[in-house]
């Protein structure tokens, strides 16, 4: 195991005591002191106390909703819920608790919730830093700049871009002077067309010489004129191949516009292609709307720090795409989690990190013996999604004929979507229980016992002996990216030693994705890392943009890969080789089913096309959760590798359903103690994408979780809430900006294996 010399500093970019003002501490020490004494009604002063609580939780929403930073976040992420809900809220007095108030006093709460404790990489509310990796005497070295962030940058959306190619296409005129792509999964035979149709389609042979021609790079207009001049033309005037071309694209043979692929700086791909137009009026008329969105652009970027200039900039962006467009400026209404806007913000933390030998040094040990259990998990999907696809191949290849490579994937895909059949093609479930299970042997757990410890020396024989590993894993290199938290009350505790370490997740791949390479300071030495242990090209699939964002796009791959089309996707690299689906077959040979490419006759392992869907599906796999009900925290050698957590059904939580809102919070209170949840705590719903934070502390968000898990239960009766420890909690937070406040964060670890 090697470890990368650079690691992602994934940060909130607000301060945890934000969210610490939502909590209730005279009601909270008065709630506890009720609960020790068994009775069964609050008295009044009690009451007295909570209700002054709760005016002092509405006065700091209040305070919090007129603050610059959260209405500038809350303008990027949801400009809806900023008019509606945070700037009405801003200008009432705490006294003022009707129920469209405490509405809004939720909607700010959840946003503060999310900013202040998750280490989340979204605008300047969640910047990304870089940590260099170090042989330096000291654990730890931090120099927090003076700002916040260092640098804001402001990227359009790749949807933003492909309405507007959309748009100039309407303009026959314009269009013509687009590129027509033969989509990937058709293919030309000489006359004959081969794609996802019952047959083979026999065309004209002018029809035949049109589609060879289209393989986007050459316009429209140049395609028409190759086959109207000559000595034989195919076709007897322009309009003609514009007709025949019309017609293709309707019947979803050809791509014919101005797609851009799913890249960082989609515009730059756009205003390249409409530059490359050589009439001169009709490229002013295609960069026209393109110029007029980036000026835009460039306005919202400069309207930083000013919430008022930020609603006035990107109010006129949204006046200017509808104009060019005649689109809406947003889509996927309701997805908090989509690309829904026309544009995002990414932005750098200011000042500087290192990790130091020590630190590294307690790190290397534990993360080797986890990842000797994660070697063994990747070899073992990888073999036996191998067979499953064996069986596959057999099954449609009709004694030994080669079978279409568009065929088995999409007879995979269908299958393991299919729970009949799942299980057979690639039993991820299967494999994770019994990683698990055998995990669970190895550290032979305490009944009863909470915080459990154990050594690398002791377990590092029982690891090699049960995790002997099946095979090669999906890529012949393989890397990981571990999350890694450091729990101490400030980096002087973490260069005096007095810290552990605490293991997030653990990802099954590289998980240094485009948003954190377009911030890194020098994006080269991460592409040469990524090269440094490669032994030969990969292929890329071209991400479908219903899939991926541009800012979570898998980027750091070696020079020379192959791009993989088999969608409707353009390709990043249009004047590259790329290899196209409809041209690929798969058969067996020596054993071993490959793929063969029928244009170049070249080979390929069938594996080598599902590696990156392979990561992709298993990249959250490896978790040290050993018990259904409850897992106790495991620490080995300083480092927290499994948090404390707990998951219960969802109706066990009767507070709940309780409406009166000092019996629901005194009712999850005595709940909480049972369990013997801290006071901050992680949970998750299972009708939630992400998990939530909750302070037991505050009567707002234990009202919060409880609407959550109602609206659980509504709609999955028996459904699950999951809980987890936080580590570390706020008062050791390390990671402190120029004024000394405290912010979340973990690191972003890339190891690389074989």
């Amino acid at each position: 195991m090697a470890l990368w010399p650079w690691a992602a500093l994934r940060g909130a970019g607000f301060p945890a005591e934000d969210v610490l003002r939502l909590a209730a501490p005279s009601a909270a020490a008065a709630a506890e002191a009720w609960l020790a004494t068994g009775a069964e009604t609050p008295g009044e002063a009690l009451r007295a106390t909570f209700d002054a609580d709760l005016l002092n939780i509405s006065a700091a929403l209040r305070s919090l909703a007129g603050e610059t930073r959260l209405r500038e976040a809350l303008l990027w992420q949801n400009r809806h819920a900023y008019k509606t809900g945070v700037e009405p809220l801003a200008a009432l007095p705490a006294t003022a608790r009707n129920s469209k108030a405490r509405q809004r006093e939720r909607l700010v709460a959840s946003y503060v919730q999310r900013y202040s404790t998750k280490n989340d990489t979204i605008g300047f509310f969640g910047p990304v830093g870089w940590a260099r990796l170090t042989q330096s005497s000291d654990a730890l070295r931090l120099s927090p700049g003076q700002q916040l962030v260092s640098r804001r940058a402001v990227y359009f959306e790749a949807w933003c871009m492909d309405t507007l190619g959309a748009a100039l296409v309407q303009d026959a005129t314009l269009r013509r002077w687009a590129p027509p792509r033969l989509l990937p999964y058709f293919r030309l035979e000489g006359q004959v067309l081969h794609g996802p149709m019952p047959t083979p389609v026999e065309l004209l042979p002018s029809q035949a010489l049109l589609l060879a021609r289209c393989d986007g790079t050459v316009s429209a207009v140049a395609i028409a004129e190759a086959l109207t001049r000559g000595a034989e033309p195919s076709f007897a005037n322009v309009d003609e191949v514009y007709d025949a071309l019309d017609q293709a694209s309707g019947m979803g043979v050809l791509a014919w516009g101005w797609d851009v692929p799913l890249l960082v700086r989609p515009e730059m791909v756009l205003r390249g292609a409409l530059m490359a137009i050589p009439d001169e009026d009709a490229r002013a008329r295609a960069l026209a709307p393109l110029d007029r969105l980036e000026h835009a652009r460039a306005a919202v970027e400069a309207a930083a720090g000013s919430p008022e200039a930020l609603d006035g900039a990107l109010a006129e962006l949204e006046g200017v795409f509808k104009e060019v467009t005649g689109a809406l400026p947003t889509r996927a209404a309701g997805k908090t989690y989509a690309s829904r806007t026309l544009i995002y913000e990414d932005c750098v933390r200011d000042g500087s990190l290192e990790l130091g030998a020590p630190l590294l040094a307690r790190l290397g040990p534990v993360l080797e013996l986890l990842l000797t259990g994660a070697r063994w998990l990747v070899g073992e999907v990888t073999r036996r999604t191998g067979v499953g696809l064996e069986a596959l191949f057999d099954k449609l290849s009709q004694g030994g004929a080669t079978v279409e490579l568009s065929t088995l994937q999409l007879a995979f895909v269908e299958g393991i979507q299919d729970p009949a059949s799942a299980t057979e093609l690639m039993p991820i479930h299967e494999i994770v229980t019994e990683h698990r299970r055998r995990w669970r042997e190895l550290f032979a757990l305490e009944p009863g016992v909470r915080r459990q410890t154990r050594t690398v020396e002791a377990l590092r024989p029982l690891v090699r002996e049960s995790f002997v590993t099946s095979g090669a894993g999906w890529k012949r290199r393989w890397h990981a990216s571990p999350d890694v938290m450091i729990d101490a009350a400030s980096d002087e505790a973490v260069r005096a030693g007095d810290y552990q370490l605490v293991l997030g997740e653990l990802h099954l791949c590289n998980s240094i994705s485009s948003l954190f390479v377009e911030q890194h300071p020098a994006p080269a030495e991460l592409f040469a890392l990524a090269e440094r242990c490669a032994t030969e090209a990969d292929i890329i699939p071209v991400f479908p943009k219903s899939e991926w964002s541009q800012r979570t796009l898998p980027c750091l791959f070696p020079r020379g890969s192959l791009h993989y089309l088999s969608g409707q996707e353009p390709s990043p690299n249009p004047g590259a080789r790329a290899l196209r689906v409809g041209d690929l077959v798969v058969e067996r040979r020596d054993g071993a089913l490959e793929v063969v490419d029928r244009v170049s006759g070249r080979r390929f392992g069938l594996m080598d096309f599902l590696a990156v869907y392979l990561e992709h599906r298993c990249a959250s796999a490896f978790d040290l959760a050993l018990g259904e009900d409850y897992s106790p925290r495991l620490t080995v050698d300083g480092v927290i590798v499994a948090r404390e957590r707990w998951s219960v059904p969802a109706a066990s939580l009767g507070f709940a359903s309780v409406t009166e809102a000092l019996e629901q919070w005194l009712e999850a209170r005595r709940w909480q103690r049972g369990l013997g949840i801290p006071r901050f705590a992680f949970f998750k719903v299972e009708t939630e994408r992400k998990p939530c934070f909750v302070d037991f502390d505050s009567p707002l968000l234990v009202e919060m979780m409880a609407k959550l898990v109602r609206r659980a239960l509504e709609e999955a009766p028996s459904s699950r809430v999951s809980f987890s420890e936080m580590v570390p909690d706020p008062d050791h937070l390390w990671l402190t900006d120029a004024a000394q406040h405290r912010y979340t964060s973990e690191l972003r670890v890339v190891c690389e294996l074989s």
